[in-house]
């Protein structure tokens, strides 16, 4: 689930969502279409220099180049501070210039390439602005994401001037699609230190893009990670507990699991249920669907090529779940309700939430529901805004299993045909 609330605003973070507001607004306002000159000018709207000044060199030049009409003529006129500037150039549009007022930029691009990158924008033009049109277009569902990441792998290195050294197109681009990423899901991934650590840390540091895009967005949503830019600003200590609840360790403590009989012991008033709630609680104890449900969970079984288990304890009873089941490490924890009704789905949002932190590999967990027949599109889509994929048998045969979301394709590698 994606609304966890942010943690406490550092100034690296407001920085860097000041950033996406500004690159956000100045691509809406662009309507004449990027240039692969214009899409250099965005990649330095993010940078920074050593020193604290960088506005005069990048922002405000960056400015006098995509709004020529409001800025150039007066481009050399640069006042004592940022605020003051912004307001004497006159911005033509309004949003743009609020944006422009406040400190961005958050990426130290290495001088050498600065130049270089220029030239290579306006090689890579075409596939550039396609790149920028699906990022500004990216949805709930993170399959676009892993699809764009592989899209931006493919793109040829930066060269320095003298073409000795070199800089992956991943390093260059990936800070412009998460501030253009409409959700902020799209994960930061360069060169800095932090990146690199948390990537060594969760065992991707040697993955392709798509994976290491995969594992940081599944990051967002737990552990109070908010979101890409919040996922960038981490600390090492921070980094370090993430770290902890990634690896494969025991399960969860005798301590705690005396805890939950506890609680459990004491008792609790009984919850509050809406109408569709209480009548899929009471059909859930049903002979019927048991049955129903009994039947999905062996078929699924029978057509995966995976080991699945089921949860024994009382306080995480979870229905299936399946190790490494995309290749890269990730687990995928699976709810099974027969019917994709409204009070269905979220009871089983409610239970993969919380079945997932007593896991111990919680932060590398991907979240599932198993109905028959789809879910509806509103409620698909519910789903796909918290990371949580939909499954589903075609008919009560549960012969075909089809499905919609982040994990589909990596869990249809391990899907035996039913015709076999």
């Amino acid at each position: 689930m994606r609304t966890s609330k942010p943690s406490p605003l550092s100034t690296g973070y407001e920085t860097e969502r000041n950033t996406e507001a500004l690159l956000k607004a100045v691509v809406d306002a662009h309507v004449q279409g990027l240039s692969g000159d214009d899409v250099w000018q965005l990649l330095r709207l993010t940078w920074i220099t050593k020193r604290k000044d960088h506005w005069k060199s990048l922002k405000v030049p960056a400015l006098a180049h995509l709004f020529p009409k409001g800025l150039r003529a007066k481009k050399a006129d640069i006042r004592g501070d940022l605020k003051s500037t912004v307001e004497n150039i006159k911005l033509s549009d309004v949003i743009v210039a609020e944006a422009a007022a406040k400190k961005t930029g958050f990426v130290n691009c290495y001088a050498a390439y600065r130049n270089s990158a220029q030239a290579w924008c306006k090689e890579n033009e075409k596939e550039l602005k396609a790149i920028v049109k699906a990022a500004r277009n990216l949805g709930p569902n993170d399959r676009a994401r892993f699809d764009l990441a592989g899209r931006i792998e493919k793109l040829s290195p930066v060269l320095t001037p003298r073409r000795k050294r070199k800089m992956s197109a991943v390093n260059l681009i990936t800070p412009l699609i998460a501030c253009l990423d409409p959700k902020r899901y799209f994960p930061i991934i360069n060169g800095q230190k932090n990146v690199r650590r948390l990537l060594t840390k969760l065992g991707l540091a040697k993955h392709d893009l798509e994976a290491q895009v995969e594992g940081m967005i599944g990051l967002i949503g737990s552990q109070d990670i908010a979101d890409a830019f919040d996922l960038d600003t981490l600390g090492d200590a921070r980094i370090s507990e993430i770290a902890m609840k990634q690896k494969r360790t025991a399960p969860p403590s005798i301590q705690l699991r005396r805890s939950e009989h506890n609680l459990q012991g004491r008792g609790a008033p009984l919850p509050v249920l809406d109408e569709e709630e209480r009548r899929s609680v009471i059909k859930s104890a049903t002979v019927i669907f048991r049955k129903r449900h009994n039947k999905m969970t062996k078929r699924l079984g029978q057509v995966c090529r995976a080991r699945l288990t089921q949860g024994k304890d009382s306080f995480c009873r979870y229905d299936v779940l399946t190790e490494n089941y995309n290749g890269t490490g990730r687990d995928l924890l699976i709810e099974v309700k027969p019917d994709p009704d409204k009070g269905s789905i979220r009871i089983a949002i409610g239970q993969l939430l919380d079945y997932r932190r007593f896991l111990p590999h919680q932060a590398g967990t991907d979240l599932a529901i198993l109905t028959i027949s789809p879910p509806s599109r509103s409620y698909r889509k519910l789903l796909q805004e918290h990371q949580i994929t939909s499954l589903w048998f075609t008919s009560e045969s549960c012969k075909t299993l089809r499905g919609d979301g982040k994990s589909w394709q990596s869990l249809k590698t391990i899907i035996r045909s039913a015709d076999k």
